[in-house]
């Protein structure tokens, strides 16, 4: 994660135009659409049959809203924050529709899939299947960030306006051994959007953590 805080010192700020505070419900829907259709377009891009349905949860909205308290983009304290936070900022849309159809073409890459072909930093909360909630906000500024060194495998795109922040949770240690790869919505233990995403529930969440114990004892 380290590498993150020099990707993100390395972005250019646009003081001059702040943004509102998060408060419509109608513009949460559509960052939550947004992020649920990036998450629906890898999973069959890359095969991956475990990719969780995002939910909106108002609290991490306010831990999203906590950590750009102040109007510089990314700031050291904001960065070391952001260091121990899942979290995902939104990037132009052909910067992930090339990163989905770079996938696409190298599918078959089971390594380079585990670490988004090096671009972990980028990638790994937002696409990350065991993620099951989310929360944003709007940064103070719109931010100017370049894309790094690493995502030139993948793109043309140089820089990107942020606006946007999102903390997802669980806030688990992922590893690569937590993606299946496979038809997406398959290896689902509920239900299962029209787009292969798999449903989070409670009774999900209940049968899963039996899974495990009953696993457990057996060894």
């Amino acid at each position: 994660m380290r590498v993150l805080l020099a990707f993100l010192i390395w972005g250019l700020c646009a003081q001059s135009a702040l943004l509102p505070r998060y408060h419509a419900k109608p513009i949460y829907h559509k960052w939550l659409g947004e992020l649920n259709e990036f998450r629906a377009k890898y999973a069959e891009a890359a095969q991956v049959s475990n990719m969780n349905h995002l939910t909106n949860d108002k609290e991490l909205a306010k831990v999203a809203r906590f950590l750009k308290q102040n109007d510089s983009c990314f700031d050291e304290s904001t960065l070391e924050r952001l260091d121990r936070e899942p979290h995902y900022a939104f990037y132009k849309k052909p910067l992930e529709e090339d990163f989905v159809e770079y996938t696409a073409l190298h599918r078959n890459d089971t390594e380079g899939l585990n670490n988004f072909f090096g671009n972990e930093d980028l990638f790994r909360s937002v696409l990350h299947p065991k993620v099951e909630k989310v929360g944003c906000d709007f940064l103070r500024s719109y931010c100017v960030l370049k894309t790094g060194s690493r995502a030139a495998i993948f793109t043309n795109v140089k820089r990107s306006t942020v606006r946007v922040l999102c903390i997802f949770r669980p806030k688990d240690h992922f590893t690569p051994g937590d993606t299946f790869y496979g038809k997406p919505g398959s290896h689902c233990s509920g239900e299962v959007t029209s787009r292969g995403l798999c449903k989070v529930t409670n009774k999900t969440k209940s049968n899963e953590t039996m899974t495990l114990a009953m696993n457990s004892t057996k060894t």
